[in-house]
C-alpha cells in the first residue's frame, strides 16, 4: 500500500517551499535589505529613500516593487505637504506583518 502524499498536496507543498525562498531571496538582496530596514521607522515614498541611502530613485522603484510583489511592503498613495509648493501626491511604502517579521529575522542572523 502506497502511503504517499496525493499529487496535489505534494505539489502545494513545493509551491509553499519555492514562495519560502523566494522571499528570503527577495530579502537578502543588500539593496533591499537597506529598503526594509529604513521602512521599519516609519513609511516613506521612493524619492526619500533615494535621499537617504543614496541609490538612484528608478532603481529604489525597482526593488520596492519586487518587495510589494512578495508581500513584504505595501504601498498607498497620500499627499506630501512642502511648505514651499501646493500638496503632492506621492506612493507611500511601509512594511507588511510578514515584512515586519523578515527584518526581525534579518537583523538577528546579521547580529551574531
Amino acid at each position: 500500500m502506497d502511503i504517499s502524499l496525493p499529487k496535489l498536496v505534494k505539489k502545494k507543498v513545493k509551491e509553499k517551499i519555492n514562495d519560502v525562498y523566494e522571499t528570503i531571496y527577495v530579502a537578502t538582496h543588500p539593496t533591499r535589505s537597506i529598503i526594509l530596514t529604513q521602512l521599519e521607522s516609519q513609511k516613506m515614498y521612493a524619492s526619500k529613500l533615494e535621499q537617504k541611502i543614496n541609490v538612484d530613485r528608478k532603481i529604489i522603484s525597482f526593488h520596492l516593487a519586487k518587495l510589494e510583489k512578495a508581500g513584504l511592503v505595501a504601498s498607498e498613495y497620500g499627499l506630501m505637504a512642502n511648505s514651499k509648493t501646493r500638496p503632492m501626491a506621492v506612493r507611500y511604502y511601509t512594511l507588511t506583518v510578514e515584512g515586519e517579521k523578515m527584518v526581525k529575522k534579518l537583523k538577528a542572523i546579521l547580529s551574531d
